[in-house]
């Protein structure tokens, strides 16, 4: 099968057969996409130890320049950006640029330079159907991820890809030779989708041989931005003990204070992390392009989104604080502090003088926003520990915490604090009761990646029974996933355990997303309905109800769009105009949802 599969694709050169071999088998090395690494798909071998290295945007040769210059938008028509290059994961970072497809697929990708394909892709999960086309003048690369296919400009791509798929099982990322799909600039590469993770969109990437180029500063925007970062929160961490969450004051555009000005009183080494976002044109909250310390205007400590390396973009617990930072809602919270010491040692000022600092934040269009800030240097009265530890204790002994021990950072501790009166944040929507008491928990100077485990002494959970979190950003309570009877917890909050006796709920999605194509790329002979599905607590649990004139009728879950889609045969209008559809869904607790009712019309 093998020789009669490359006498049909000759494109594809005899020596990469064992790597499809590689690539087929299972039980190997998992997928590069957005559920894991997002620099592993194209990255060259990496050292485990490199030296210190330029950024990547240094000495770019003219004809990488002559590329990025002239680059071209990579869809037929420019829309917002939905994602930014960089931004915080909870298991890598974002190596890329999402723009909107508006929930619909079928938008054509195209080339935004003259060049090949390089390699082709497919997967589940992460990037899903994926391209990456190479420069023909230079060695820049471009990536084009979670693709409907690859009908463009050449259609026998699309037929590549079935077999491969059908080889593989559906699993596989593989290199062509380089004239075997030229392809000028400005030619229409593929069909945009929602293969892999997330909703239809387009994901964008530029990669160079030791790593990748944030595509805003090069592509040819129209639209302009004109909003300053917002600065939200400042996290304090100081060796004299001081660990503090200060809400900031929005002065003027651009312009932020500290609560009434404070000043701060600190000692020793202090770590300072920024709680911000950007919105962009799009009005989405997305990663800054630039944050930095200063005194006197002389550099603390940087650190850009311009660009990073393969090896940098693998340890971006070092970039964002991991247990305060979030994908939805968008919250990121960035380190303003090297690995392996404070944003600044106040050692080497005197007691009682007062040390002046600046945070500053910048996005690509070069919007600025400032925090001055004020020190009276303290001392330093207690040794700081040197060893990380990774088991925590509440006071009352009720809450225990093993982080994990490979993957947890900083000497200091996790804070626990009982909340006799809950503050209005906290209040618990309807359905949902406390059986506890509540626990706020905060860190100083320790974070973690992973799950932490949690055990509740005493806690007897019941069917219906979850150990929550209070989210801060979106204001929300939300089920920890367990493991028998401990709670798994990988951000910070408050804890509580609650009683979930709120019903789930089926209804009409919002106009835009009521059709998943555009129109002329729809499944052929199909019309289908999407409906949505929501729970206030412990989650949907799969499995839903679906009756058609009252018999049962199959559907499917996409879990991305948090959607039940429901496809009807067009030949169905022979039949009857209308049909009558049901739709029941239960959560993880039990609770059923009522009947949801809709009159299809054909």
């Amino acid at each position: 099968m093998g020789k009669n599969f490359l006498k049909l694709f000759p494109q594809i050169p005899l020596r990469f057969g064992l790597v499809f071999l590689l690539a087929f088998l299972p039980g190997g090395e998992s997928k590069a996409g957005e559920t894991g690494s997002k620099v592993s798909a194209i990255s060259p071998n990496l050292k485990t130890n490199p030296g210190v290295q330029k950024n990547v945007w240094d000495d770019l040769t003219p004809e990488v320049l002559a590329d990025l210059g002239n680059l071209g938008f990579p869809m037929e028509m420019e829309t917002p950006i939905s994602g930014s290059y960089a931004e915080y994961r909870v298991h890598h970072l974002h190596m890329g640029c999402d723009f909107k497809t508006f929930h619909t697929n079928g938008i054509s990708a195209i080339s935004p330079f003259q060049g090949y394909v390089e390699s082709i892709g497919q997967s589940t999960k992460g990037y899903g159907s994926n391209i990456i086309l190479k420069s023909s003048g230079s060695n820049l690369k471009a990536k084009f991820a979670h693709l409907l296919d690859f009908k463009g400009f050449r259609k026998d791509l699309d037929l590549l890809r079935e077999a491969l798929a059908l080889l593989s099982g559906g699993e596989f990322q593989v290199k062509l030779s380089p004239g075997s799909y030229l392809l000028p600039k400005g030619e229409n590469v593929a069909r945009l989708g929602e293969s892999g993770t997330g909703v239809s969109h387009l994901h964008f990437e530029l990669h160079l041989p030791n790593g990748t180029l944030n595509p805003l500063p090069y592509l040819p925007l129209r639209g302009k931005d004109r909003y300053s970062p917002e600065l939200l929160l400042l996290y304090v961490d100081s060796e004299d003990g001081v660990q503090a969450r200060l809400t900031l004051e929005k002065k003027g555009e651009g312009k932020f204070a500290l609560p009434g000005n404070q000043k701060l009183n600190l000692a020793g080494g202090v770590r300072f992390r920024l709680g911000a976002y950007d919105l962009m044109t799009s009005r989405n909250k997305n990663n800054l392009f630039f944050a930095g310390i200063y005194k006197d205007d002389a550099p603390l400590y940087e650190r850009s989104f311009r660009g990073m390396s393969y090896e940098e973009a693998r340890i971006h617990h070092d970039i964002f604080d991991s247990n305060r930072s979030s994908l939805n809602p968008p919250v990121y919270v960035y380190n303003l502090f090297p690995a392996k010491g404070p944003s600044i040692d106040l050692r080497n000022f005197e007691t009682g003088s007062i040390v002046k600092l600046t945070l500053r934040a910048s996005d690509h269009a070069g919007n600025h926003s400032i925090l001055p800030l004020e020190i009276e240097v303290g001392t330093v009265n207690s040794k700081k520990p040197s060893i990380t530890k990774t088991e925590f204790t509440s006071a009352d002994g009720i809450l225990k915490i093993k982080t994990p021990p490979k993957t947890t950072y900083g000497q200091g501790s996790l804070l626990f604090k009982k909340i006799e009166k809950p503050e209005e944040d906290l209040k618990l929507p309807e359905g949902l009761k406390s059986k506890a008491a509540i626990y706020e928990l905060e860190s100083s100077d320790l974070s973690w990646v992973g799950e932490a485990e949690l055990t509740w002494r005493g806690a007897a959970l019941g069917k219906k029974d979850g150990i929550y979190i209070y989210d801060k950003a979106s204001k929300k309570w939300s089920a920890l996933k367990q493991k028998g009877q401990v709670g798994l917890l990988t951000k910070l909050g408050a804890l509580a355990i609650l009683t979930d006796d709120a019903k789930p709920a089926v209804n009409y999605p919002y106009l835009i997303t009521r059709n998943r194509r555009i129109k002329g790329q729809e499944e052929e002979g199909i019309e289908e309905r999407l409906y949505t599905v929501s729970d206030t607590g412990s989650g949907y649990a799969g499995g839903a109800e679906v009756l058609l004139e009252g018999e049962v009728y199959p559907s499917e879950f996409d879990a991305d769009r948090k959607m039940l889609i429901v496809k009807f045969p067009k030949s169905f209008a022979a039949w009857k105009k209308y049909m009558l559809l049901q739709i029941r869904i239960k959560d993880r607790a039990g609770n059923s949802s009522d009947w949801f009712t809709d009159l299809v019309r054909f």
